[in-house]
């Protein structure tokens, strides 16, 4: 059954569409990193909005930054981060780079999304043991 023309774009359209989240939904939590790229992480990484703040703990750091857009769009900036030294460096550093190339944010199942350029991913969850739900689907 074929529908017509002006259906067809109203259900691509509606398709597109990201249903508004507010800072409401996600402040005040610390929501763990669970998946990176579509891979589980083996280390812990933490990430908590405030308003227009954003704070957590790297591998290796506790850190901090701003979110200059507004939900549901993320543009995280000026990240600052403590100087201690630690083996997981490299996993610090790829998180770090990932959360800046964030654009936007999702809530799914619980679970908050970050979502970049060319399909990139973060997904954090409400605890640590939480399995990645976007790491399931890509196996």
């Amino acid at each position: 059954m074929r529908l017509p023309l002006f259906l067809s774009a109203a259900f691509a359209l509606t398709a597109c569409v990201t249903p508004a989240l507010s800072n409401d939904e996600i402040a005040g939590v610390d929501w763990h990193l669970v998946g990176l790229e579509g891979q589980e992480v083996g280390w812990e990484a933490l990430l908590r909005f405030e308003g227009d703040k954003v704070a957590g703990n790297a591998p290796c750091n506790r850190w901090f930054g701003t979110n200059s857009a507004a939900l549901p769009a993320v543009s995280i900036l000026g990240i600052g981060a403590t100087k201690m030294a630690c083996p997981d460096l490299a996993a610090e550093s790829a998180f770090f780079e990932a959360l800046q190339a964030m654009q936007r944010a999702e809530l799914d199942q619980g679970h908050l999304y970050l979502i970049g350029p060319e399909g990139r991913i973060m997904e954090f969850a409400k605890g640590p043991g939480e399995p990645c739900l976007s790491c399931l689907a890509r196996q």
